[in-house]
């Protein structure tokens, strides 16, 4: 089957040949390059099918992205850019998956690239962890390991996210060979090895709970999505009621290491905030306006909400309040539908589905802010092969 290989194409291509590199050295720039390959990939047909087809997802997905670019208006954090800068790494990102699964040429050329590009971060990361960041240390030659880890250990988020639709797409594009069976296993592997570097557990929990997922989605596939979809649902409206009735014995909180410590610290902060704007939160970025200095340890203290709660469940509560929570969650329970209802009878396509949402879910309740755009395009990248990583078609017992 022959590739019309036009602009976008090869935007997209690029942008696979650099990602190794990117989430290697420099993952902030991840979201930059992701965007402009959505845009170069923009066609009518593509804006056309969104509108005729009104899925009820997308629809609530945009309902609760404006609805976060909104809150902006009353929020008491002054440099309100992050608005638009949501929305150009969300509009981009999705531009970028639908073109990349528009048919099949396309989600062969993405699953290809994406899966080349995976196999490159895995040896850059290897390289990184053997010997002591020698790539980062290059660059940043006056930073110390446990600096240089914040980028290590980003880039290990995004390789986690990519590792369920590479495993997939090996064993569903082709013969089913015990060679596509190795390499898919040899993948799983390769992610969950990286997934223990660099110092970053909620990268080793979220691979494991992605594993597990994976493994469920195998035997049940539409309950798997729907168990992961709804679960990470439910966490999004419970979060800030159930959090602090988890860690109301001290002891629990003092056995935890400090940046666990640190977490609940700041999650009980933010759980106490909440009613003060409850229907309409405080406002785009206003987790980034609490100085105050809580105690977690006698010689440790952490900012009541350090840039961001490190959850995103906490901070859509936060920052959007209950209309917000809302939104997410009908955003995740109807999305979840209308993916079990697609994959019910592909395992493969079933398991990289719920393995994705499952490892990305921990990982937004554990480590990250919401509106990073570094991260929001990594979410957007793992869909993007999601969406590729079985083929258009493919045979109810794939």
């Amino acid at each position: 089957m022959k590739l019309r290989f036009d602009l976008g194409a090869g935007a997209r291509t690029l942008f696979f040949v650099l990602l190794p590199w990117l989430c290697t050295v420099a993952v902030l720039g991840v979201a930059s390059f992701l965007s402009v390959a959505g845009f170069l990939s923009a066609r009518l047909s593509l804006l056309r099918q969104a509108v005729e087809k009104r899925s009820l997802p997308l629809v609530l997905f945009l309902g609760f992205a404006g609805w976060v670019a909104i809150s902006a208006l009353w929020s008491n954090y002054s440099n309100h850019i992050q608005a638009l800068k949501l929305w150009l790494t969300l509009l981009g990102g999705l531009l970028f998956a639908a073109a990349a699964s528009r048919d099949l040429p396309n989600q062969r050329l993405t699953i290809s690239a994406g899966t080349a590009a995976f196999l490159v971060l895995v040896v850059l990361l290897g390289v990184e962890a053997l010997w002591g960041r020698p790539l980062n240390h290059a660059h940043h030659p006056e930073l110390d390991i446990g600096t240089l880890d914040r980028t290590t250990g980003r880039a290990t988020t995004v390789l986690v996210g990519m590792t369920w639709a590479v495993a997939t797409g090996l064993v569903a594009w082709g013969q089913r060979s015990w060679r596509r069976n190795a390499g898919a296993i040899a993948v799983l592997a390769a992610g969950g090895a990286i997934s223990l570097q660099f110092n970053e557990i909620a990268n080793a929990v979220a691979f494991g709970v992605g594993l597990i997922a994976f493994a469920g989605a195998l035997i049940a596939p539409r309950l798997a999505v729907l168990g992961v979809s709804g679960g990470l649902a439910a966490w999004v409206l419970a979060a800030p009621f159930v959090t602090p009735l988890l860690f109301t014995d001290q002891r629990i909180v003092d056995a935890l290491p400090t940046s666990g410590a640190a977490r609940v610290v700041i999650w009980r902060y933010v759980a106490g905030r909440i009613p003060e704007n409850f229907w309409f939160g405080h406002g785009l970025d206003a987790s980034r306006t609490a100085p105050q200095l809580l105690p977690v340890r006698p010689d440790y203290s952490v900012a009541a909400i350090p840039l961001h709660p490190h959850s995103g469940s906490m901070q859509i509560w936060f920052e959007q309040g209950a209309v917000g929570a809302v939104l997410a969650t009908l955003v995740l329970l109807a999305g979840g539908y209308w993916l079990a209802q697609r994959c019910q009878n592909n395992r493969l396509a079933a398991a990289a589905i719920a393995a994705t949402i499952a490892s990305l879910g921990i990982i937004a309740n554990l480590s990250y802010g919401l509106w990073q755009e570094w991260w929001d395009a990594s979410m957007l990248l793992a869909a993007a092969l999601v969406a590729c990583a079985t083929p258009k078609g493919a045979s109810p017992r794939t």
